[in-house]
């Protein structure tokens, strides 16, 4: 059995693949959102998703403490490893105290901010294309925009786990967020300090004046876009 299926939170995919596993179906391979099953005993397996030291690889020792915890690597894809283990042996768990959840998250939200944050330059490089009369450059604007909008959202629901974590451990970080104080977003600052160069940049004609504007719009959208994620995330730090 295949299907289709797209994932940004790697909880959701975690229980997608266990309820599969209820229904008789053994996950068994993935690519570009294709999930492979085949047939098991209801129930017969417990999966549990983790991210990787790197792209498509983890290390000999983790292979090593994953097989003396009889634990199986099902497959690699991106920064992601699937496991499973069998359902008989008892609960399976990755991270079981409020640290290493926490540091598992913060990992997590670390490679979606990175992923955000080039979603945002590419889109914004395709955007000026577009304006200066490449047509053909709205298609590739468009799905980059939509992607990086994904990768703004996963990036707040992660924010949100965070917090809550924080608040098992009395973090003050957490405590300083209550009572509507809010923690100010470093791409607010940054996008302000690209939004100063950018005013900075002088008009210039001749030679060079398409350089100069393709660079000027450049710095202005890529910190309109980090002003706006930076306003979002400032809010969000101080909900209650």
């Amino acid at each position: 059995m295949i299907k289709f299926r797209l994932y940004y939170d790697k909880d959701k995919e975690t229980a997608f693949l266990n309820e599969m596993s209820r229904q008789g179906h053994a996950f068994t391979g993935f690519f570009a959102g294709f999930y492979s099953f085949d047939r098991c005993q209801p129930g017969e397996y417990v999966y549990q998703i983790d991210i990787t030291e790197g792209l498509w690889k983890v290390s000999n020792d983790y292979r090593e403490f994953m097989r003396d915890m009889n634990v199986e690597i099902i497959c690699l894809w991106g920064p992601w490893v699937i496991l499973r283990k069998k359902a008989a042996e008892g609960p399976f768990a990755l991270y079981t105290d409020v640290e290493s959840n926490l540091d598992h998250y913060r990992k997590i939200s670390m490679m979606f901010k990175m992923c955000m944050v080039l979603e945002m330059v590419f889109c914004f490089i395709e955007l000026i294309a577009a304006l200066n009369g490449n047509a053909a450059a709205w298609g590739p604007f468009l799905l980059l925009g939509a992607i990086a909008l994904m990768f703004v959202r996963e990036v707040v629901r992660l924010n949100g786990i965070l917090y809550e974590l924080k608040g098992r451990t009395g973090d003050p970080e957490r405590s300083v967020c209550r009572g509507g104080k809010r923690k100010v977003s470093g791409f607010l600052a940054i996008g302000l300090f690209l939004n100063a160069i950018a005013l900075l940049i002088p008009e210039v004609t001749g030679r060079y004046a398409g350089l100069i504007g393709f660079l000027k719009g450049a710095f202005q959208g890529i910190a309109l876009v980090l002003m706006g994620a930076g306003l979002v995330f400032t809010v969000w730090s101080g909900r209650e």
